[in-house]
């Protein structure tokens, strides 16, 4: 089974990281046989909310990089389709072993085409977790949007080079700054996979709501999250 592992990286939270992985992640299981599970590492688990509306679990990511035995996942009859592992609570005093992640994800190997990590931005608890699943990584995802984009210039240079970057400046709006560093950051010696979405009453609106954005219809986000799932498909050929 051809086996690889999406990481999302932003420095900022609220830039709709959670939202395009995920919405990827939906586009890719809708159109292909592959196998796809969302990993998520995140606070508040919007992915998980969008993918798996519901999912609850006692042992979910949290917990298994705290040291747990198992973990649970989620695959919801009237979500995504898309496994889920959820973040979960996080155990008291827990200290996130990044070997722990590298663990869960060679198994996942075993069992999926692709495995989606959902990250959130750089702080102290997260920063064993972030730097192994850089290392791990087959294809990284950077998300900001215009007033965050400079940013992204600091995650890219903590990436190996030599690795697939697929570039996205989200919530864009006419006249914003940040086209012209997304053509860039997103250029890799795989091509240029950078991606501009504009800001869209429906999907926001539909994230508010709980529901998955890749969903609606006649949406330029839909349009850009489609293509991005294409790419990433003839993408992963290259890279066996």
């Amino acid at each position: 089974m051809v086996s690889k592992t999406v990481v999302c990286l932003g420095n900022k939270g609220g830039v709709g990281k959670s939202t395009v992985l995920s919405s990827v992640a939906y586009a890719v299981r809708k159109e292909t046989h592959w196998r796809v599970v969302y990993v998520d590492v995140t606070s508040d688990g919007t992915g998980t909310g969008l993918l798996a509306p519901g999912c609850r679990v006692q042992y979910g990511t949290y917990a298994f990089l705290a040291g747990a035995d198992e973990v649970q996942y989620c695959t919801m009859e009237d979500g995504a389709y898309v496994d889920t592992v959820p973040p979960g609570p996080m155990p008291s005093g827990a200290q996130l072993k990044g070997s722990r992640l590298k663990e869960l994800v060679d198994m996942l190997r075993g069992q999926y085409n692709l495995i989606f990590v959902d990250l959130p931005g750089a702080d102290e608890a997260h920063s064993e977790v972030i730097r192994t699943a850089i290392q791990i990584a087959d294809i990284y995802f950077l998300v900001a949007e215009p007033a965050t984009v400079h940013l992204l210039w600091r995650l890219k240079d903590m990436l190996p080079q030599g690795k697939p970057i697929f570039a996205v400046l989200n919530k864009y709006l006419d006249g914003s700054p940040g086209k012209n560093e997304i053509q860039r950051i997103g250029t890799t010696k795989y091509g240029t996979f950078a991606y501009v979405i504009p800001l869209e009453g429906p999907v926001y609106n539909a994230v508010l709501e709980g529901k998955t954005p890749a969903r609606l219809t006649r949406t330029k986000f839909v349009e850009i999250i489609d293509e991005i799932a294409a790419k990433l498909q003839y993408l992963i050929a290259d890279i066996r």
